[in-house]
């Protein structure tokens, strides 16, 4: 129930809508019940069984008073102009009743169906949004295809399940109540005794909904499996087909296949089971009224073989809504299931907190620190156990470029991660002009730095709109940008130019080319504190030659960190920073370094002899 009344609060900006579709499905009720209270005189006049009623019967809020005077009208009919014009009377009344009822019907479907879409679309972009300002932290812990299901596949079982059953929850109450209130008004003694099935349904409708609520959990988590093995088989196809390991992917992709087949079966044989047991008590209901009605003729008889009809009439007519209830129940156990997946990420902890009253940062006026950093990507309850960084000190000074170099996962790109707040280090202090890291605004903490990363990412857009990326800029700033970064040239031999669509994850690119648009993209933004995480991996020898004369210039007056394997690049660096093991064991320029003919002169010595030998 909890979460289904946070569902409902997205009815909260839509009463208006709410308030026509309750008194559309109340007028609806309300015509249908007068519609089948018609079909009892016109049976009567049909076969010559007319109760005539001589007075005008006294006002009284009871169904005999209605029948009466209906039967009183309809007699003056009969006297006046005879049995055949009593017919039509009859059948063009119910003509119109007919009209109304389900005209009022698809206006309630009229008016739900902007609160269903509307419902849909403020979800969707809640789930959205709360994914974007996640910590990258959360998302480690999920397969991408996973979370894709839970921004597909479950807000559309949610919206199904859920939302399309607010139809039947406005409309078959009013239609059950209604019913109810006529077989009352009828017999009270035989409605009660036909209201003895009530908990046999409702013992029913627990047990199944439990074996439903479940095993839509294990589906809703199965599918999200699915989702991500179709993610990984498309990024992957080139690994798959290039070891020939087709057979493979296709018998994981058939286990877990079958085993959503199997629980989907599962599901379908028990939702499919409720409406015909509902049916079946309520038929077992009607012939346990016969059988009284007949055997208890003094009491319980009704008054007029009219009357008893349209008492059956009626409950008769009630066994549709209860059933549409029965499905609705089974169905949003379907949809609170996948609303439970919704709200895993919804309700994920806010690890990148920010502060209530947050400082404004727009400059960097004197240095970065970082004080006794440790850190690690999995929670630690002490600080010796951090594995990716241990007690790092570093300081950066404005205007200074320093270069991060070592072995792979040493910790090079997890420090550039932590200045952005990506991550927040358990222990230890990130400076930024002497104020902790935590103090600033996260948006303009991130905005003072522009990281260009080793692992490029590219959107399915045009090449302008992945180079600004929602700045508000010219095309001639653009185009200066992307000349800058050496993009310029093979952007405009693309079809459209700076126009051309990239394809999903800019895949129509070379890695080169991904990498200069790359460049290209923060360039632009001219950010503060610059960021190199091996940025020119993906260039060629000339490409990257020509970017570094470009980027010269600009690193004489900005901060720069660079982390790269490169010799060419390391050496723009006034400041060189070698870690092994996640803390700095050496730093100094590169003369210095060199000097110490420690591990960096071992790294140095060998990448130049590696140049050396494959020139």
């Amino acid at each position: 129930m909890h979460l289904l009344k946070r569902l409902l609060r997205y009815l909260a900006g839509y009463k208006g809508l709410i308030l026509l579709v309750v008194l559309a499905n109340l007028f609806y009720a309300l015509f249908s019940i007068f519609t089948l209270s018609m079909v009892v005189p016109f049976l009567s006049v049909l076969f010559n069984q007319v109760e005539m009623v001589a007075a005008k019967p006294t006002f009284a809020l009871t169904s005999r008073y209605f029948i009466d005077t209906f039967y009183y009208y309809m007699g003056q009919v009969i006297t006046v102009h005879g049995p055949h014009a009593a017919l039509i009377y009859i059948a063009v009344v119910m003509i119109l009743l007919s009209l109304l009822s389900n005209f009022c019907r698809y206006m309630s479907f009229y008016w739900l169906a902007p609160l269903r879409a509307g419902i849909l679309q403020d979800l969707r972009r809640d789930l959205y949004h709360r994914m974007l300002i996640l910590p990258l932290s959360f998302f480690a812990k999920y397969k991408k295809g996973d979370m894709l299901s839970r921004m597909g596949a479950d807000v559309l079982e949610v919206e199904w399940s859920v939302f399309s059953s607010l139809q039947s929850l406005c409309r078959d109450p009013f239609l059950i109540i209604v019913f109810l209130i006529t077989l009352f008004s009828i017999s009270v003694k035989l409605t009660l005794i036909a209201l003895v099935i009530l908990p046999l349904i409702g013992l029913l409708l627990g047990f199944i909904g439990k074996r439903i609520s479940a095993s839509s959990l294990r589906l809703q988590q199965l599918l999200g499996n699915i989702s991500a093995l179709f993610e990984e088989a498309i990024g992957g196809l080139r690994v798959i087909q290039g070891y020939n390991a087709e057979q493979y992917a296709s018998e994981k992709f058939a286990k877990h296949n079958n085993r959503f087949y199997q629980l989907h079966k599962r599901i379908f044989r028990i939702q499919e089971l409720g409406a015909p047991l509902i049916e079946f008590l309520c038929i077992v209901a009607i012939l346990l009224i016969s059988i009284l009605t007949l055997w208890l003729t003094p009491s319980l008889l009704l008054r007029t073989s009219a009357l008893f009809m349209l008492y059956f009439v009626v409950f008769a007519r009630m066994i549709a809504p209860a059933k549409a209830l029965v499905t609705t129940y089974y169905t949003m156990q379907k949809g609170l299931t996948a609303a439970q997946r919704i709200y895993e990420v919804m309700d994920a902890e806010e690890e990148i907190v920010e502060e209530e009253h947050p400082i404004h940062l727009s400059t960097l006026e004197h240095d970065i620190r970082l004080q006794d950093v440790s850190f690690s990507y999995h929670p630690v309850e002490e600080e010796s156990q951090c594995e990716v960084l241990r007690h790092l000190n570093l300081t950066i000074h404005k205007g200074e470029t320093v270069a991060l170099v070592g072995p792979s996962g040493a910790g090079k790109s997890t420090i550039v991660d932590l200045l952005s707040r990506f991550y927040d280090a358990p222990y230890g202090e990130i400076l930024i002009d002497g104020i902790s890291c935590r103090h600033y605004s996260i948006r303009n903490l991130r905005a003072l730095f522009g990281v260009v990363s080793q692992d490029v990412i590219l959107f399915h857009d045009t090449v302008y709109h992945n180079i600004t990326m929602g700045l508000d800029v010219t095309r001639e700033q653009v185009v200066a940008a992307a000349k800058l970064a050496q993009a310029h040239d093979f952007i405009m031999e693309m079809e459209e130019g700076y126009d051309t669509m990239l394809g999903d994850r800019g895949m129509r690119l070379s890695g080169g080319q991904r990498q200069r648009i790359s460049i290209a993209r923060i360039l632009l933004r001219n950010p503060q504190v610059l960021v190199l995480d091996e940025a020119t991996s993906a260039l060629d020898n000339e490409s990257e030659y020509l970017f570094q004369e470009a980027l010269a210039p600009l690193l004489q007056n900005r901060t720069a960190i660079i982390i790269a394997h490169r010799l060419s690049t390391i050496r723009l660096a006034s400041t060189i920073c070698f870690l092994q093991d996640g803390t700095i064991v050496e730093q100094g320029s590169h003369d210095e370094l060199m000097a110490l003919q420690g591990h960096y002169y071992r790294f140095y010595t060998t990448q130049r002899d590696d140049v050396t030998a494959v020139s």
